[in-house]
């Protein structure tokens, strides 16, 4: 499929507004010699190994396939539909796409980064869009993933990313703000405040541990819903909590340092907020899609801590729903969403 890809991206670059510089044949990483990563040559494919130490992520967090160059600050990428989108009536649910499109953008702005080594790239905005008003089937292919990224400040970059069918038809469209710390400077920020934290023992430690028990380490946490509990509604608003939050909840993100992925803590708010729809319009079936999403990410859930969920109608308007949304701990607010759905069925 890889030979294809710079046809669907630049076909769906042009649709979307980006631009893209379009180059001959597919190469490895492995097959140029002399390269340094703000220049590499466009249809360049960038291993795991390759990204790994560049970005704060890895499997099964990281799940992008055949992640190529485009051009400068540009990758385009195959990404899989690992949950059920459940309520949202779309190919994917909105915050597995965030997930996977601010991966990608981490992996574009790692092109740009100023500096050499690793960087954790903290999703701390984003602005999207779904782009399609129908109601669709979920994923069983690989979608495409297109990221567009630059350096805003010193330690600030901002993706554009654009998810396409395997056909090449644009689905979502979303904007990613990042805080983007060095390893050095995230550990001295956020490691040291947590030294008492448990953390899960390693598979070879010497352990004995049922079948069981590896099956479970080995399943990967991002393909199923969170398991919400406490669930509680009062009109026209709703609350769920989570946890306490474990270490396997967060799996491949930010190595050593437990914390629940942003893109995961979306997932808990528009849970709730559908949940809240279905409630409303008194309809446990009612599938919808997410019009404008607007999200900010002020702080961090850690392992250990649990997390409460809510969401409250906020407007009403025929078949669209307006929601806000907030994720906390304790008194402290982890992220908020402001998202409108659309009953579509």
């Amino acid at each position: 499929m890889l030979d294809v890809a710079p046809i669907v991206a630049a076909a769906s670059l042009r649709s979307s507004g980006l631009s893209s510089s379009v180059a001959s044949p597919v190469t490895s990483w492995t097959e140029q010699s002399g390269l340094d990563w703000s220049n590499v040559a466009p249809h360049t494919v960038l291993s795991a190994a390759d990204l790994y130490p560049r970005i704060c992520v890895r499997d099964p967090y990281f799940a992008l396939k055949d992640v190529t160059v485009m051009g400068k600050g540009e990758v385009v990428a195959r990404v899989p539909v690992q949950q059920d989108p459940d309520a949202e009536a779309g190919v994917i649910g909105i915050a597995e796409a965030g997930r996977h499109m601010a991966i990608l953008g981490s992996c574009a702005s790692a092109l740009m980064a100023p500096k050499d080594g690793q960087h954790f790239y903290l999703a701390c905005g984003a602005r999207g869009e779904w782009l399609r008003r129908e109601p669709m089937k979920r994923g069983n292919e690989l979608l495409w993933g297109l990221a567009q990224a630059s350096f805003t400040g010193k330690r600030t970059a901002t993706a554009r990313t654009l998810l396409s069918t395997p056909d090449g038809m644009p689905v979502f469209r979303l904007e990613v703000d990042y805080n983007v710390l060095s390893a050095a400077a995230f550990t001295r920020l956020f490691g040291e405040a947590r030294v008492e934290m448990r953390r899960e023992p390693r598979r070879d430690d010497g352990v004995q541990r049922t079948p069981e028990e590896w099956a479970r380490m080995r399943q990967n946490p991002y393909s199923k819903p969170l398991e919400l509990r406490d669930w509680s509604s009062d009109g026209e608003s709703i609350s769920a909590t989570l946890g306490p939050v474990t270490t396997e909840m967060c799996k491949g993100h930010f190595a050593l340092h437990p914390v629940m992925p942003v893109a995961i803590v979306a997932s808990g708010m528009t849970r709730v907020a559908t949940t809240l729809l279905r409630k409303l319009e008194g309809a446990p079936w009612a599938r919808c899609l997410a019009k404008d999403v607007r999200l900010s990410a002020d702080s961090l859930a850690y392992a250990g801590q649990t997390v409460n969920f809510g969401a409250v109608r906020r407007s009403h308007d025929g078949a669209n729903h307006t929601f806000t949304c907030q994720a906390s701990v304790g008194e402290r607010v982890v992220a908020e969403l402001d998202v409108t759905y659309e009953r579509v069925e």
